[in-house]
């Protein structure tokens, strides 16, 4: 699939709408919806040092995760507006693999195009304890 039709399978109107969509395509492992969210440029820092660049890194990334992996709960995060056309995002997701769970804190810098949201920066962190 080219990123323009990904681009164009996914409206995304609300940071809402792109919240819902994430999970749902994280947890069906669906590679192809997962990342018609994520801006053509976009960059993840994962649960390991190295930085992903682009679309097709962000891709490998995620197909590496195992077949349980999935988000248990990821209640919509804090969302602040930087202007018409640009929000940051901060929250807690718990992602199980199997049953073991696995607490992370996620970030999103977030960029609208043609009027549907995309991801253009994504960091997760686990979390340590349960201290602030």
């Amino acid at each position: 699939m080219s990123a323009c039709q990904g681009d164009a399978m996914s409206a995304t109107p609300t940071v809402e709408s792109l919240h819902a969509q994430w999970v749902t395509a994280f947890n069906a492992h669906d590679l192809d919806r997962h990342m018609a969210l994520y801006h053509e440029d976009a960059m993840l820092f994962g649960a390991g040092d190295e930085l992903r660049d682009r679309r097709q890194a962000i891709r490998a990334y995620f197909g590496k995760r195992g077949p349980d992996v999935r988000v248990k709960s990821y209640p919509m995060p804090l969302v602040r507006q930087l202007n018409a056309d640009v929000k940051i995002t901060a929250g807690h997701v718990d992602f199980t693999d199997g049953d073991k769970p696995d607490p992370y804190r996620m970030t999103w810098v977030l960029v609208r195009r043609d009027g549907n949201w995309r991801i253009a920066q994504h960091h997760g962190s686990p979390r340590r304890g349960s201290g602030g």
